[in-house]
């Protein structure tokens, strides 16, 4: 069996490569013999650490050549279809898709996180791609939402949730390892803070006044997080400026999503702006707090029973007051993580469930 996978990847992007570990773990799990295809921004670093083949995201030859071979082109996970970002994103996944009908391919939409879809054009195309597929999994309900106001009823959409949900993490003794090498104690409280930047809102001054307030009241280490370095590492520095005496330790090295995982399962709270943190954190049955700059965001805490803080209504004070609050009741709150844990993981699995039912109904070439 050859699938071919279509989604972020390659960018150094720890949410969605924790996908594709996910992805990937899973379906050679269920079929020993799979036969992968990926494309990645970075084929070889990508054919490296998963030990597959991985092709150019951008060359064309290439990607038609391993849709010819395929017997099922995988399109997702995470928020491909969405134009926030950029308006031309939407229409390179779409445009995968439709080279995969010309090469008579069949193609599953798998637990992509839809929207926002501004572009008149790129709703219609999102429409009609999708009213092709074989079968299509979201991740939460607003990306359900809005493919019934496209007017996608068939295929069937089922709501599952992100793959990452299903990811285990790295060994115990080599998270200890990592927390050794960034100098942080195993006896010691630890709080982890992921950001990303966003045009809209400056976030140092609050996090940088939170992370002053943890040092006085003496709650424990601060670890802050990039989960892409590329893009946070340098926020991380300029918080850590901002927070003068009052130390924090930065995360300033590549990980695996497993050892990122790891890491996270390990805090007694995060307070978290990346999506695919809060996720960890829900899997871990880590208490966080959400700062929530999108749409993903926020119905992901939901979700999640995670509070979260919109970036318009952030403020010290109100940081401050939610993460002490977790702090004082998480305790209270085990029962209730365990069980939210095991509810977004068994949706996770879904998506798994839909794709095997699939597999199991197409030919082979």
């Amino acid at each position: 069996m050859h699938l071919v996978i279509s989604g972020y990847y390659g960018y150094g992007n720890t949410g969605d490569e924790a996908i594709l570990t996910a992805l990937v773990d899973e379906l050679r799990r269920c079929y020993p013999d799979v036969r992968f295809t990926v494309l990645s921004a970075a084929p070889e670093a990508t054919a490296r650490q998963y030990k597959m083949e991985a092709i150019p995201r951008w060359s064309l030859r290439a990607i038609w050549r391993a849709l010819r071979g395929a017997d099922l082109l995988i399109s997702g996970g995470g928020g491909l279809i969405q134009d926030a970002t950029s308006r031309l994103s939407p229409f390179y996944y779409l445009g995968i898709l439709r080279l995969a009908r010309l090469a008579g391919t069949p193609y599953m939409i798998f637990a992509q996180g839809l929207g926002p879809l501004h572009c008149r054009l790129a709703r219609w195309a999102t429409a009609r791609c999708f009213r092709h597929a074989a079968a299509i999994t979201v991740r939460d309900e607003p990306s359900a939402r809005l493919l019934s106001q496209l007017g996608v009823t068939t295929p069937p959409i089922e709501v599952t949730a992100d793959p990452a949900l299903l990811l285990k993490p790295c060994p115990p003794h080599r998270t200890v390892e990592l927390l050794r090498k960034l100098g942080l104690s195993e006896a010691a409280p630890l709080i982890g803070i992921t950001l990303r930047s966003w045009a809209a809102c400056d976030v140092v001054g609050s996090v940088a006044a939170l992370i002053r307030h943890l040092h006085e009241s003496q709650a424990g280490q601060v670890l802050l997080i990039p989960f892409q370095p590329g893009e946070d590492l340098g926020l991380a520095w300029r918080v850590a400026s901002e927070a003068a005496a009052a130390p924090v330790t930065i995360l300033d090295q590549a990980l695996e999503p497993r050892e990122l995982l790891g890491i996270i399962s390990r805090l007694d709270l995060l307070i978290s702006m990346r999506l695919h943190g809060l996720i960890f954190a829900a899997s871990a049955q880590v208490p966080a707090v959400a700062l929530s700059y999108d749409p993903k965001v926020e119905a992901f805490a939901r979700r999640a029973g995670q509070p979260t803080i919109a970036l318009s209504s952030l403020t010290p004070n109100e940081l401050i007051r939610q993460a002490d609050s977790l702090r004082q009741s998480g305790g209270e709150q085990a029962k209730k993580l365990a069980e939210t844990a095991t509810e977004l993981s068994s949706a996770a699995g879904r998506n798994f469930a839909v794709l095997d039912t699939l597999l199991r109904a197409l030919p082979m070439r």
